[in-house]
């Protein structure tokens, strides 16, 4: 009988019992909605990032929208955007009816340019957003003393960064708010969510009653007869909370983050190891003590030359998912059609795209998992090298 084919998806949660003995225990509990486990989970978070305040919300998107609002970005406002990033970023800046301005981003970390971040400044920029890519910290330090001196709001894009360190700062550290992701895929789940952190106490209050439809009270407290049942609506607030189901299971994973993060680190020091010596084949900026990844993705740039989708399915069809990021934003019709930046020059970002491919770099990679990969893009590589 022949050996069945390794299957590796691009990505897969880490879930275990004490996830489903959490969300169980919140079904059993009579209170479903956003509740006492949220809070509390909300306290541990900003005890694990070191901020001061932190508010759970159905998605990162949702986060980065409330950062762009309580620091009052609007009508007739600029933010400088990375274009190397997912459409949430410049979209979360559409829906607060202010311009994202796309600009390129550095060679191989692929982050945001700092220096074409001031290249953009006008009188109309208001915010700059660090997109953090991969699990790889833009040069925030900079940024903040650049957005410090022209007046501006630094909010990250913190989706890939949890958790990362550079020069010893950690996500959320500098900003005036940093949006986090706990997408399925993410380095840490709630199936959908994300999280807002700030240091101020009133941008933390005005996001969290704008992300309760403007109501000055929250539910729980209304029903468990803490307060009153009657309520004023003081903004007209969107539905972003997050529910205690959710909750529950990202409390868990909280707790195992480390021990995450060291599984997705061994896979990629492996990865570094193996790959090192495939000819043209960029591998992604290895940890120092001064700059160390979540290690969110493994984004490799293929030789010069390759096709890059072609290479793709060939490593599909051996069992190897794999992904792109990203598909640069100036690229998209939308943001074509609508932002004169996006019409501009990305001699790095444009370079780099066509070369990007994401490899499977997730807790519950097996060993044999991560062999196969291996062996798998080695293969086609060296395969591709001997008819050149």
């Amino acid at each position: 009988m022949s050996e069945q084919p390794v299957q590796v998806p691009f990505a897969a949660p880490f879930l275990n019992g004490e996830e489903i003995a959490a969300v169980t225990e919140v079904l059993r509990s009579g209170w479903i909605g956003t509740g006492a486990v949220a809070r509390e989970t909300e306290s541990r978070l900003a005890r694990y990032l070191g901020v001061e305040h932190a508010l759970l919300l159905n998605s990162g998107t949702a986060a980065l929208h409330l950062a762009l609002l309580v620091l009052g970005v609007g009508h007739g406002d600029e933010v400088i955007v990375p274009t190397n990033t997912f459409t949430a970023s410049a979209a979360a800046v559409v829906h607060a009816h202010a311009t994202p301005v796309l600009v390129d981003v550095e060679p191989h970390r692929l982050t945001i340019d700092v220096e074409q971040v001031r290249r953009h400044l006008t009188p109309r920029t208001r915010a700059v957003m660090a997109v953090h890519f991969a699990g790889r910290m833009a040069d925030v330090g900079t940024l903040r003393r650049l957005c410090d001196e022209h007046g501006l709001a630094l909010i990250e894009d913190s989706a890939h960064a949890l958790p990362a360190r550079r020069d010893g700062v950690t996500p959320g550290g500098l900003a005036d708010a940093a949006a986090f992701s706990f997408f399925v895929t993410k380095p840490l789940t709630s199936a959908e969510g994300g999280l807002l952190v700030c240091h101020r106490a009133d941008l933390a209050d005005r996001a969290r009653i704008l992300s309760a439809h403007g109501i000055d009270r929250d539910a729980f407290a209304r029903h468990r007869g803490e307060r009153s049942p009657h309520y004023d609506v003081v903004a007209p607030g969107l539905k972003y909370n997050m529910p205690d189901i959710a909750a529950a299971m990202l409390r868990c994973q909280l707790e195992r983050s480390d021990a995450l993060w060291e599984r997705r680190r061994t896979i990629a020091a492996r990865y570094v190891a193996e790959l090192a010596g495939l000819p043209g084949l960029v591998l992604p900026p290895v940890d120092t003590p001064q700059d160390s990844s979540s290690w969110y993705l493994f984004v490799v740039q293929l030789p010069e030359g390759t096709d890059r989708d072609a290479l793709a399915a060939r490593l599909r069809a051996r069992g190897i998912g794999t992904s792109v990021h990203f598909r640069p934003l100036h690229r998209f019709s939308y943001y074509r059609d609508e932002l004169p930046s996006a019409r501009a020059a990305f001699p790095v970002a444009d370079a780099a795209y066509p070369r990007l491919l994401s490899l499977p770099v997730f807790p519950a990679m097996s060993d044999e998992d991560v062999k196969a990969v291996i062996a798998a893009l080695t293969a086609e590589l060296s395969r591709l090298e001997v008819r050149r």
